[in-house]
């Protein structure tokens, strides 16, 4: 291996703490329109809090820990419409009015948020249950500043989406030496 310029001075990560389910003021820092699959995805950092400028040194690779889609497929354009409205509720724009005339989606950019996080349990690919980040609102900012939206509870994976050789919650294996035979 050729020597790797600049690893002495490098700080060692010590992992990546995850951002609490709650309300937050987000600012929107990218869109993302994938005019075939009919979404937007929206890259944003905390703007206000504790947890303000949280992702402003992440690599544009990391951008899954902040982001989210927004789908305008015809069956999701209620969603789709819920988030254009808080976003213009948020920001004094009227992007609501456009939306059906054209609409340049970087003019989100820069933009302010209210978004509500919660946690779901998901299954990973090597079977084991694992926890993610998800939107389960969006609102005005002045919402989230006034703590007008509730925390969503944990949600769970039903067991009929568990694989059968996942281990079930509560559940302890046995050993060999726990073996009868």
């Amino acid at each position: 291996m050729k020597p790797i310029k600049g690893y002495n001075n490098a700080q060692a990560s010590e992992g990546f703490e995850r951002l609490p389910a709650g309300g937050y003021v987000i600012k929107i820092t990218g869109v993302k329109n994938d005019e075939e699959k009919k979404y937007l995805k929206i890259v944003y950092d905390i703007a206000e809090g504790p947890e303000r400028g949280r992702y402003k040194n992440e690599e544009p690779k990391n951008d899954f820990r902040h982001s989210f889609i927004r789908s305008y497929k015809e069956t999701a354009l209620g969603m789709f419409k819920a988030f254009i409205i808080a976003v213009d509720g948020a920001n004094e724009t009227n992007f609501n009015e456009s939306i059906e005339k054209g609409f340049d989606e970087q003019a989100l950019v820069g933009k302010r948020l209210g978004v509500v996080f919660g946690y779901e349990e998901y299954e990973a690919n090597d079977g084991n249950v694992k926890e993610r980040l998800y939107v389960k609102s969006c609102t005005t900012a002045q919402k989230i500043i006034d703590g007008d939206y509730k925390v969503p509870e944990l949600k769970k994976l039903k067991a009929e989406k568990r694989s059968a050789g996942a281990i079930p919650e509560g559940f302890t294996p046995l050993g060999d030496a726990d073996l009868p035979f």
